[in-house]
């Protein structure tokens, strides 16, 4: 009991997450919740059974890499039952491939026109923007936002009000996980023109292109790294509707090898090992990019793999999967406030401080701690996620509204 009453905030938080599971089971309720953690936006294309179990999953695996990493060695003890624990950062990359394919599938090849294009950006703001500035006044309120040599805590609330990371200006950041969103962000503003000026046919060629030169200019950026892992997701998008079923089963077979292969740790790096890129210290692997695209190629045709992957409460946490990414850190701040400053995680001043508390069984940090900023999400989720995404939507269908009774026609792109 005194284990589980440690970090009474994790412990409350994770057994609301665990009623939550539990109502998902219960008949009178389940229809209900179903439809609340449905998207609020119906898909373009067909719905794709387990990509948002496994977006949910990449989040999912972050946070609690993070939570780790963020105390460590509090919870040393996991990572030695777990050694995949110390390899989240991968997952990072894993969403970016997923984001291709998705993105890629239900966005970009429905943009024929300006008004296209207007809706896809509409939707893209309300659906990233008001969560993530959710955390900017979280990060606000906590005091996040403070000065040094290079720029004053102004200059950085700026720069993260108008993602100006996006152009690497100023060098930093006050939500740690948001460094990959800017990523995200800067390839939903680019691949609209790339695909105008490509063409679809052509767009195949063109990743593959990008992806060798990204190889052979590869250099230690985290940021740069990750470009290479959207394209590798179009390309599988591109592919995968002209796979045979026997051809499915044998893509996500080789892909899941090369994964498990991937997750065994640096020295599995094979392709850096061979001079095909850089060894990177978080782990972005040119293995882990083919392998995870090789699983989505084969995925839609694998009706079976769709239905174990769509088990509601997998569902569910892709679901609230961004909103998971974006509050991650404030709920390891609010169990663990002597952290102070995001920036101070994971520094020897830290490790030094967490070395002087109880260590944790292996358990405690993925049946208890953890838990509990899945359910944070899943409140992010409907408290300001799941509106904006239904406010987009209705600003949508009223500019179309009011473009059709007047018989405008957009120039064609």
């Amino acid at each position: 009991m005194a284990t589980l009453g440690a970090y009474p905030f994790a412990t409350i938080s994770s057994i609301a997450f665990y009623a939550l599971l539990i109502a998902l089971a219960v008949p009178t309720a389940r229809p209900f919740l179903l439809r609340l953690f449905a998207h609020p936006i119906p898909p373009h294309q067909q719905y794709l059974r387990g990509f948002d179990s496994l977006r949910g999953i990449a989040a999912a695996m972050v946070a609690i890499g993070h939570c780790w990493w963020a105390t460590y060695p509090m919870f040393a003890s996991t990572q030695l039952a777990a050694p995949w624990l110390g390899y989240t950062t991968k997952w990072v990359s894993i969403f970016a491939v997923l984001s291709g394919f998705l993105i890629y599938r239900s966005g970009l090849v429905a943009i024929k026109s300006v008004s296209a294009l207007r809706e896809y950006l509409v939707r893209r703001f309300f659906r990233i923007y008001p969560v993530y500035l959710l955390g900017i006044v979280m990060c606000l309120m906590l005091g996040q936002y403070t000065g040094n040599p290079s720029a004053t805590s102004i200059s950085y609330l700026f720069s993260d009000l108008f993602m100006l990371s996006v152009f690497n200006w100023p060098d930093g950041f006050a939500n740690p996980p948001t460094w990959s969103l800017y990523v995200e962000v800067a390839f939903y503003a680019v691949m609209p023109l790339a695909l105008l000026v490509v063409g679809q046919r052509r767009i195949v060629p063109f990743c593959l292109v990008g992806v060798a030169v990204m190889l052979l200019a590869d250099n230690p950026s985290r940021v740069f790294a990750l470009w290479k892992y959207f394209l590798l997701g179009i390309i599988a998008s591109e592919l995968s509707p002209a796979l045979s079923r026997r051809a499915a089963i044998s893509c996500v077979t080789i892909g899941l090898g090369l994964l498990l292969i991937d997750f065994r740790g640096p020295s599995f790096d094979w392709a850096a090992q061979i001079g095909l890129g850089l060894k990177h210290s978080d782990e972005q692997t040119i293995g882990l990019g083919l392998g995870f695209s090789l699983l989505l190629v084969g995925l839609p045709h694998l009706a079976f793999l769709g239905r174990i992957l769509s088990v509601a409460p997998l569902q569910m946490v892709g679901v609230v999967s961004y909103s998971v990414y974006v509050t991650q850190f404030f709920y390891i701040y609010a169990n663990v406030p002597e952290i102070g400053l995001f920036t101070r995680a994971g520094t020897p001043p830290m490790y030094e401080h967490f070395l002087q508390m109880p260590s944790y069984p292996a358990w405690y940090l993925p049946l208890v701690f953890f838990p509990g900023a899945l359910f944070w999400g899943v409140v992010s989720y409907l408290l300001v996620e799941r509106p904006s995404m239904m406010l987009g939507r209705s600003l949508v269908k009223y500019s179309r509204s009011i473009r059709q009774p007047l018989g405008a026609q957009d120039e064609s792109l």
